[in-house]
């Protein structure tokens, strides 16, 4: 590909983010792009990658600097699918099995619908448990506290899925943050280390990314939190915490459970995700085993009865997608709630990365819905075929 154009995609996809700056989508965001031409698949001989196009637009926050290739998102629900690699490149060592059930590592979940849901299940959403709970409005101890974590981590362990469906249905799939909070204590208590040391261990390290690429802003010490709020984009302005949320987790879940957790938590750049996206894709396409095996992505990433959702990523609906319609029906990736998501196509070869901070300063701002998959049609576009 030439640097002609690529730099006529950059510039593509800097005027779809513009569009979404002034139609009030989000205050600024940035996109990384990855992709192969001719695809791998359609490729006699292994065709060399384009490498990543980044572009960026908008602020950081009204008012404030402008977002940059550096700039760090909370990347909200995309800690879900790092989190779950990192599970599959521990099973993929023997260290970690998919088998393995919560109340095996801790008995306060012993018998709840958390506890016996195996650690494929919670992965999955497949495990039985309900889809969000308020914890932290109920959680009787400091937030953050070890105490706080074992209180919240049992309670989410009991609080099931009741919604009445014809038994005839059989397993459904329930998209349920509480079962990743379960699936991040199973993850580290099996695997003996926490989730900041298992993330820069299976992720950064194998990846070649920097820590300031990625990371658990509540783990970082003082001074290196301090870096991190200097180039991270705000998100909303919470009622629950009184101000505007820098460099501070949005999950209120995740904040009062310390910060970090399999569910939210981390805070990355677009190119830390793509380059993350990319190795998945790899891995799944056959090009490299060296972070994956392909047969173990296969198997995370293989259609199950009872909805879209894989292990650590959920499939395309056969509707309306926030893939657009220009994506393959193989194409995977994953939403953030804060306006983030990665979407990764096996047929085009394609990764396509999008972090804003649609929630700066209200969640309340829905336009990310809409703009959403008509970015990814107008990346695939300028892509080409």
């Amino acid at each position: 590909m030439s640097l002609s154009k690529n730099d006529g995609i950059r510039a593509g996809v800097e005027r779809l983010l513009q569009a979404g700056v002034s139609g009030n989508v989000f205050p600024g965001a940035c996109c990384a792009l990855s992709w192969r031409v001719p695809p791998l698949r359609a490729a006699k001989d292994p065709p060399a990658a384009a490498g990543q196009v980044e572009a960026c637009a908008g602020l950081r926050e009204p008012g404030g600097k402008a977002v940059t290739p550096d700039t760090l998102f909370d990347l909200a629900s995309l800690t879900k699918p790092i989190v779950a690699t990192v599970a599959l490149r521990l099973v993929a060592r023997g260290a970690l099995h998919l088998s393995s059930r919560l109340e095996e590592h801790f008995p306060d979940a012993r018998g709840t619908v958390g506890g016996q849901a195996s650690l494929e299940q919670l992965l999955t959403h497949r495990s039985g448990l309900a889809a969000w709970g308020g914890l932290y409005l109920d959680v009787p101890h400091e937030r953050g506290t070890v105490a706080a974590q074992r209180w919240m981590i049992a309670e989410a362990a009991r609080r099931a899925d009741e919604t009445p469906r014809p038994a005839a249905e059989g397993v459904r799939a329930l998209y349920s943050d509480l079962g990743y909070l379960l699936a991040g204590e199973l993850i580290t208590r099996s695997a003996g280390h926490d989730l900041p040391t298992l993330v820069r261990r299976e992720i950064l390290e194998p990846l070649g990314l920097a820590p300031h690429e990625l990371a658990y802003a509540a783990a970082l010490p003082p001074e290196r939190h301090a870096e991190l709020v200097r180039s991270v984009a705000a998100t909303e302005r919470d009622d629950w915490r009184g101000y505007l949320l820098r460099g501070e987790v949005h999950d209120e879940n995740c904040a009062a459970f310390g910060g970090v957790s399999a569910h939210a938590g981390l805070f990355g750049t677009a190119r830390a995700v793509a380059t993350f996206g990319r190795a998945v894709l790899d891995a799944y396409l056959g090009a490299s085993d060296a972070f994956l095996p392909e047969a173990l992505v296969r198997h995370a990433l293989s259609p199950r009865p009872g909805g879209t959702n894989r292990l650590g990523f959920d499939g395309k609906s056969a509707g309306e997608s926030a893939a657009g319609k220009r994506t393959s029906p193989e194409t995977f990736g994953h939403l953030g709630f804060t306006g983030t998501s990665l979407f990764c196509d096996p047929v085009h070869d394609a990764v396509v990365v999008l972090l804003s901070n649609r929630v700066c300063p209200s969640r309340a701002n829905q336009k990310i819905k809409f703009f959403r998959p008509a970015l990814h049609d107008g990346v695939m576009g300028l892509i080409g075929p």
